[in-house]
């Protein structure tokens, strides 16, 4: 299973996303949306 958590690091949701994840032993990648930010394809899928 592959497991992919976006958000910020001050996200309260996003912590508790990955404090669950964690406390659990399953393994996640969390791309931080500040770093990465949107493509324009993610960004119009989003609000489509």
């Amino acid at each position: 299973m592959n497991i992919q958590i976006f958000g910020t690091n001050k996200c309260f949701d996003t912590k508790k996303a990955m404090r669950y994840f964690k406390e659990r032993g399953i393994r996640y990648q969390f791309i931080d949306m500040k770093e990465k930010g949107m493509s324009k394809g993610e960004y119009w899928k989003k609000w489509t």
